[in-house]
């Protein structure tokens, strides 16, 4: 099956340049975070998008140090 010359533009996007090395959008993460513990993961849910970090399971988030940062305890010193 053969498509003529109008078929075929119609099916091609619009090609346009695009530098990728200057994107269109750049995340600026927040100074200081609220960072929650959901399962093995402390995830900053403060910043326009949600990062997280990989903690374990046998650590917990107990609170945040003078910069801001997480503070964990493993299991076995809560006990």
């Amino acid at each position: 099956m053969e498509t003529n010359e109008e078929e075929s533009k119609e099916l091609e996007p619009e090609s346009e340049e695009y530098d990728f090395t200057k994107p269109q959008y750049e995340f600026k993460p927040n100074e200081h975070h609220e960072w929650k513990q959901q399962g093995p993961y402390a995830i900053c849910h403060s910043c326009e998008l949600i990062h997280a970090q990989f903690i374990g399971m046998d650590k917990f988030l107990v609170g945040l140090d003078e910069q801001g940062r997480p503070l964990f305890k493993k299991k076995s010193e809560l006990t």
